[in-house]
């Protein structure tokens, strides 16, 4: 069901076209002109009256064809909106806390929060909206709340966080056998997989700890798949879990130094821990924070040969300042 469902999403504006000239056709043999002369191309072969009984039932048909074409057309726009991938409203959040089984005072949080991120992801406040999808998420894990902290990793360039998250939407549509739910959370991960990654910036003018900073992207999972750190500060969006580190790569020039100082965000600040690697992986010298706007003593590493670094974050990263320069 959910395969028909998307099928007629996708074809809404051919079948549209099709009935566009349906209906053009079905006016032009309305007219006189047109039966007149394609009478007179058959000659003497059939006559007028079987000829106009053939065109009559013709028109029956094509007048039905119209009909369900249109259907399939509005039913298409109508699917199309409903499987849309887009921010859920808070009336279909109340809607799906209704049918769980959770605690009264759980289900007025994951509201509260919930209200709260639309209100702030409105303002592009995208790292506080986050934090209180997350904190929705928590308080009663619902669909709703999980495919729109999807879409904001999205647009926050968390792409491989908005994958896994839309992942599980889809295997929790499927769980359910609701054909509406499972083609919208299906669109919902072919939108999110099909984001391209944020491109590299450059480092704003006068670029510190306090003041202009760049986004930080998400981190890899490992060294193979750590992005690349142009030299500049960068504001953490999203905490990184102890057993999930976030890796971070430097391109370093023979000779050139790396420097890295790590401050922690200046309201709830939690334990957050950084480390330096070399390009061959090996661990150099970490430092751990914990306390608001605490700031680490700068970690360095001098590239004997040209090649990468590796910066590893852990913790209470969302929020914090990261200095990366090279010298």
């Amino acid at each position: 069901m959910s395969e028909l469902i998307r099928t007629i999403v996708s074809i809404k504006d051919p079948f549209t076209m099709l009935a566009f000239f349906a209906v053009v056709l079905l006016m032009a043999f309305r007219t006189k002109t047109v039966p007149e002369s394609v009478f007179r191309l058959l000659g003497e072969k059939i006559g007028r009256g079987r000829f106009y009984a053939l065109l009559n039932r013709a028109l029956l048909y094509a007048f039905a064809v119209f009909l369900v074409l249109c259907g399939i057309a509005i039913l298409g726009q109508v699917l199309g909106y409903m499987t849309a991938a887009k921010a859920a409203s808070l009336y279909e959040l109340k809607g799906e806390l209704e049918l769980r089984q959770a605690d009264a005072e759980a289900k007025q949080r994951a509201i509260a929060e919930y209200e709260k991120a639309l209100i702030l992801s409105q303002d592009d406040k995208l790292s506080e909206a986050i934090a209180s999808l997350e904190a929705s998420l928590k308080a009663v894990p619902t669909a709703t709340a999980r495919e729109t902290l999807a879409l904001l990793y999205q647009k926050a360039g968390n792409r491989q966080g908005a994958i896994h998250l839309a992942q599980q939407a889809v295997s929790e549509a499927h769980e359910s056998g609701n054909a509406i739910k499972i083609a919208k959370a299906e669109r919902l991960l072919a939108d999110v997989k099909a984001s391209a990654q944020p491109a590299l910036e450059a480092c704003p003018p006068g670029a510190g700890l306090v003041g202009a900073k760049l986004k930080l992207p998400l981190g890899g999972d490992n060294f193979e798949t750590a992005p690349l750190l142009v030299p500049c500060v960068y504001s953490g969006q999203f905490d990184v879990e102890n057993s999930q580190p976030a890796y971070y790569k430097v391109a370093l020039k023979s000779g050139q130094t790396l420097k890295a100082v790590l401050r922690a965000r200046d309201v709830g600040a939690e334990w957050t821990s950084i480390n330096l690697h070399g390009p061959n992986g090996g661990h150099i010298r970490g430092v751990a924070v914990n306390g608001e706007s605490a700031i680490t003593g700068p970690l360095e590493y001098k590239a004997e040969q040209s090649g990468a670094a590796y910066v590893k974050l852990t913790g209470g990263v969302r929020g914090s300042a990261l200095d990366i320069s090279v010298q």
